[in-house]
């Protein structure tokens, strides 16, 4: 029989991408999974990341300023609450700052692109790890 993993689930939303990665919990490594349109399909595809990474708790970034964006993420974690409603899955949210600029500084050689975002998403989770722990 396969041994469960408990994995977290990293998610940073915006009006047209959802940045994602995820933490393996026995590791604590973290690893891309690159990004999803934000369409009609986005809670499907969330639902099959959950599934398919065995995820056990999902962190979601927050801005500490910006009203209308945090009352778009409550929005969207209200929606995200109907599809792990019977799972035992626990969200957490996360005020981030800056992480873009460090991220920058990662990939400066290149062009503002989805791998500096990833980048970013990554950063944004290993400071909730190291907060968490």
């Amino acid at each position: 029989m396969r041994n469960k993993q408990h994995n977290t689930l990293w998610i940073d939303r915006w009006s047209k991408y959802i940045w994602t990665c995820y933490m393996q919990e026995e590791s604590k490594m973290i690893f891309p999974i690159w990004y999803l349109l934000n369409d009609k399909m986005t809670y499907f595809n969330i639902a099959d990341i959950i599934t398919r990474y065995q995820i056990k708790s999902i962190v979601i970034w927050r801005p500490k300023k910006q009203k209308d964006i945090q009352e778009k993420i409550q929005d969207f974690i209200k929606s995200l609450n109907y599809i792990i409603e019977n799972q035992e899955i626990q969200i957490h949210t996360v005020e981030e700052d800056y992480t873009s600029v460090q991220s920058w500084e990662i990939v400066s050689n290149f062009k503002k692109n989805a791998a500096e975002d990833t980048i970013s998403a990554m950063l944004i989770l290993e400071r909730w790890k190291n907060n968490k722990s």
